[in-house]
């Protein structure tokens, strides 16, 4: 039997983000990483230093390959409701795929912990923190591009659709379909836009 090939950085990566984002990161073992990457353990520290390394790895890869429809959204000439909902069912699409872990990997495979208590909850809240940044700039620029006011102000706006976000997916790991979510995705991006007064 001959043995087994040597991966890639880029698909050791991958195959780690698989089981980071089914498992989890803390139910996510030396052994499962391991086994998934085809090395040993001391394999794995060489390569990535440590499992907290590998993670940030895997969520960066998240990023760049399973979420970029939070870049595309924030970067489309949209008025409030249509970047709002555009963003919101590019979320959907992402995590009712079939061929995919259900959910986002970035809002469930830190769990619910504090960031002072986990290692995998303070690197998410990192990229939590750049993805609301984002979602607030597209909303300014969206009410000033096409002169709508929001419901509220852009920050509070952005961290509701954070908040929707994290509750989209895990209704998806719940088993919600996408055409029911696609509804719950409307409805919050209709929260958005204000009434113009007077």
């Amino acid at each position: 039997m001959g043995r087994p090939r040597k991966l890639s950085e880029e698909e050791a990566v991958e195959r780690a983000l698989q089981v980071f984002w089914r498992k989890g990161y803390d139910l996510a073992s030396v052994a499962d990483l391991t086994a998934a990457l085809q090395v040993g353990p001391s394999g794995l520290y060489n390569a990535f230093g440590s499992k907290e390394g590998l993670y940030r790895l895997a969520i960066e890869r998240y990023v760049e390959r399973y979420a970029s429809f939070v870049e595309t959204a924030a970067e489309a000439d949209l008025d409030v409701l249509p970047a709002v909902q555009g963003l919101l069912r590019e979320a959907v699409k992402a995590y009712t795929d079939p061929t995919m872990p259900s959910g986002c990997a970035i809002m469930q495979s830190a769990g619910a912990a504090r960031p002072e208590d986990s290692v995998a909850a303070a690197i998410t809240l990192e990229v939590k923190g750049a993805v609301e940044r984002r979602i607030q700039r597209m909303l300014e620029r969206a009410s000033k591009s096409h002169g709508t006011p929001l419901s509220a102000s852009s920050r509070v706006l952005a961290k509701y659709l954070i908040g929707v976000l994290r509750g989209l997916s895990q209704l998806a790991i719940d088993g919600a379909g996408r055409a029911d979510l696609m509804r719950v995705a409307d409805v919050a991006a209709r929260s958005c836009p204000g009434e113009v007064s007077g």
